[in-house]
């Protein structure tokens, strides 16, 4: 389940003139997490994470109320020369019952 805050297109022609792009991303909550490593990270609570979405889920989010808690559901791509996670559907989060 992911906490979702928006998702967005963005097109237009290709900074050196070779034609156009298109860009569809999906952003979510994701928890800060401390590096120690040759890049020190310190940090606490969330950022915003991207991830690539397909252009026909964009269009099926229009009626979703953002902040929204969705199951996406995802494949491996090869996108960009390298395997990228991609968001290939979602259905709104089935919460449970509340305990009496």
């Amino acid at each position: 389940m992911y906490q979702v805050l928006g998702v967005k297109q963005i097109a237009g022609p290709k900074k050196d003139g070779s034609g156009p792009f298109e860009m569809n991303q999906l952003m979510v909550i994701v928890p800060i997490e401390p590096s120690d490593g040759k890049i020190k990270v310190v940090g606490y609570g969330y950022e915003v994470g991207h991830m690539e979405i397909e252009p026909e889920v964009i269009a099926k989010m229009a009626t979703v109320k953002f902040p929204a808690e969705v199951e996406l559901e995802t494949e491996q791509k090869f996108l960009f020369g390298e395997f990228r996670t991609l968001v290939v559907g979602f259905r709104p989060a089935v919460k449970a019952p509340k305990a009496a």
